[in-house]
Formats: structure tokens, C-alpha cells, sequence
């Protein structure tokens, strides 16, 4: 079955004021069929991950999709729990045997970052790709998120990279978590973010840092927090690479987990299972470090804007999040505010960037 937008009834959808409850009604139905494929499959197994500082549980309708989610959480790992913050239930069709129920909403429902229009409101979260065929929806009142795919075979590398992050992005900021399009690591008395759009140096610098003694928290996305000391927290350990950043980081070829599709896809890599490479779930926020590529040999850190800061980190993060909005801006702006700000302009020297960070936290 293709999820294609159509009708459930075949009749035209109501108006958005008589569809109020539509959104609540298709979860309910999600959620049965998900527990239909637990009992076609040899049962729910179940995973635990301090993510943000929250218990969160995975639990997959069947293994078909365990290799292809939990390798960027391995480093957040955590015991089992009878009452986890957040349930994502997981399943595919292919492996289970169960058919998906028709979407209720209409081709004119699909907006931006895969939001369908009507279908999400203050309590429920509804996001479709039509790229990757991913169905994500999150019901903040129970505490409870399902994620679905056709077939788990067909899950592309990125989504591997970086699983369940509408869903994450959604809860965490209900719960005093900013997901943010940025790297970070750090020691263990601190750690700085690492923003700026694609292509500023956020992975070279992540993984020249990874190569040493600093703790590896992210390339691409992860959390911080507004508390009374802001915190920066690990989400993913995978990172993703283009050509040239294999040929700048050959030794880490081995943590490669899609070799035979980089013609079409960036390399992704899991670094928690990658000695020597350290990951941790969070540190203190010391610092915002704005990556930039430059000529030089060394590598050197000068004084930031605030306004700077936020103009790198703001809009790819909102812009790459389904849902995002004005809460979300607020946020990291809050998180700006308390946090000073450094341009990394980085020399050609790769030991460089990170004797420079490793240098910078431990005089702050």
C-alpha cells in the first residue's frame, strides 16, 4: 500500500472546524494497527534511551527496523523502566503483515517540512515524507509517538542518521529541550555548540574534535537547554560525510554503515562503537563556536555578535524542523543570550581545531 492522500470515506474532508477530532481519531486507529503488529510478530521489543535527560522507550513491532534506528542512540543507552517519559512505537508493513488505514486528508493538506495542514494542533503532531515514506505523529498528552514506513528495507541512510526527529524535536520542546541544527563537544567540565549553515565547517570541526580527547556530542543536530545553567545534550552519534571529508578523515572509513551506497548518498558513520571516539549525553554550555573554513594554517578563535550567532543558528534550525515556530526562536535566542560567542576560523591544520577547542574550554 502506497500512503497517498485520499479520503477515507471517499467523500469530500469537512471544514478544519468540524475536523477537530480527526487527528485523535487516525492515532487511535495508528496505534491499533501497530499493536496488531506486535502480535503478528514475536512481540514489542523494547529499547531505553537517556535522551535530553528523559527515559525514552522504543518499542519495535517485530526487529525489522532495530539496526536501522537504534545505532545513533547506542551512546544514550539506558536500563529498562516501568514509566519512560516518552513510547515511540515502531513498525513497518512489509515485515508485520499489517496494512496502514487510508490517511484521512487531501493532496492540499501537504505544506512545508512534511506537516499535513489540519493535522496537527496543540497536542498532536502529524509529519509525512513522501521521500523517505515516513509517518511520524506524536501525541503530547499521552506521552506517546508512533513511526511507520512500508517497508523497513526501504529506510534511506539519512533518516538512519538522524531517526525520529520530528517526533523528538516536538516533545523535547514541550519538556524544556531546543533541538538545534548544530554540532558539539566539549570535556568534561563543559562543552560549546557548534552552529552555521551547511558547508561552515560544523562536521570537520565535530570530527577533528572526535579524534582527540573532547567527548563527541553531534555533527548536525542536537539539544540544549535554557536552565539555570544552559546545557548542550548529545542526541545522535552518527555523522555524515561527503567525498572530501572521507579523504580528510580516512581513518574513520570503518564506522562507514551504508559503504555500498555512496554514489548516491554522504557517508554515515556511528562513532559510538568507533574507538577511540568518546560520546556523552551533556555537558555545560560554555560556548557558541561559529565554524569557518579559511586558508590558514592555525587555527584561532576571535570574539562573536550575539546577533551573529543567532543569524547562524536560527534559521537553518527552524527551517529544518516540521513544526518549528515562534516558541522556537525564542528559545534559542534565550540560549544565545546566556552563552557567549566565538568565530572558529579554521586553519588547514586539522590537530589544530581541536588543540584550539581542547585550549579554549579548559581556560574557561
Amino acid at each position: 500500500m502506497r500512503l497517498a492522500p485520499v479520503d477515507r470515506s471517499g467523500r469530500s474532508v469537512p471544514a478544519v472546524s468540524a475536523r477537530e477530532t480527526i487527528p485523535a481519531a487516525f492515532f487511535r486507529e495508528l496505534h491499533q494497527t501497530f499493536q496488531r503488529a506486535v502480535e503478528r510478530t514475536t512481540g514489542a521489543i523494547d529499547r531505553f534511551y537517556a535522551i535530553g535527560g528523559y527515559t525514552v522507550e522504543l518499542s519495535f513491532a517485530g526487529p525489522s527496523l532495530i539496526p536501522s534506528v537504534t545505532p545513533a542512540f547506542e551512546h544514550l543507552a539506558a536500563e529498562p523502566i516501568e514509566n519512560p517519559a516518552l513510547t515511540v512505537c515502531l513498525w513497518d508493513s512489509a515485515s508485520t503483515g499489517t496494512e496502514m488505514p487510508p490517511p484521512p486528508w487531501e493532496e492540499a493538506d501537504y505544506v512545508a517540512r512534511g506537516e499535513i495542514r489540519g493535522y496537527s494542533n496543540e497536542h498532536i503532531h502529524t509529519v509525512f515524507h513522501p521521500g523517505s515514506g515516513v509517518l511520524g505523529i506524536l501525541d503530547a498528552r499521552q506521552d506517546l509517538a508512533l513511526f511507520w514506513i512500508r517497508d523497513a528495507r526501504q529506510l534511506p541512510s539519512y533518516e538512519s542518521a538522524v531517526p525520529l526527529r520530528p517526533i523528538l524535536h516536538r516533545w523535547m520542546r514541550g519538556h524544556g529541550r531546543q533541538l538545534v541544527h548544530g554540532g558539539a563537544v566539549g570535556t568534561r567540565t563543559g562543552g560549546v555548540l557548534l552552529a552555521g549553515r551547511g558547508g561552515s565547517g560544523k562536521t570537520t570541526t565535530a570530527l577533528a574534535c572526535a579524534s582527540s580527547e573532547l567527548a563527541y556530542l553531534g555533527d548536525d543536530y542536537c539539544m540544549v537547554a535554557n536552565d539555570s545553567i544552559p546545557f548542550v545534550y548529545s542526541l545522535y552519534s552518527s555523522a555524515k560525510l561527503d567525498g572530501s571529508g572521507i579523504r580528510r578523515f580516512p581513518h574513520l572509513t570503518a564506522a562507514i554503515s551504508n559503504p555500498d551506497r555512496l554514489d548516491t548518498e554522504k557517508a554515515v558513520l556511528f562513532l559510538s562503537s568507533f574507538a577511540p571516539v568518546v560520546t556523552a549525553d551533556g555537558l555545560p554550555a560554555k560556548a557558541i563556536l561559529l565554524p569557518q573554513i579559511t586558508e590558514r594554517f592555525e587555527t584561532v578563535l576571535k570574539k562573536a555578535s550575539r546577533a551573529a550567532c543567532l543569524a547562524a543558528l536560527a534559521p537553518s534550525t527552524i527551517f529544518q524542523s516540521a513544526g518549528a515556530d515562534s516558541r522556537d526562536f525564542e528559545n534559542l535566542s534565550r540560549f544565545v543570550r546566556q552563552v557567549p560567542s566565538y568565530v572558529l576560523e579554521l586553519g588547514t591544520d586539522i590537530c589544530s581545531i581541536a588543540a584550539t577547542v581542547s585550549g579554549f574550554l579548559s581556560e574557561v
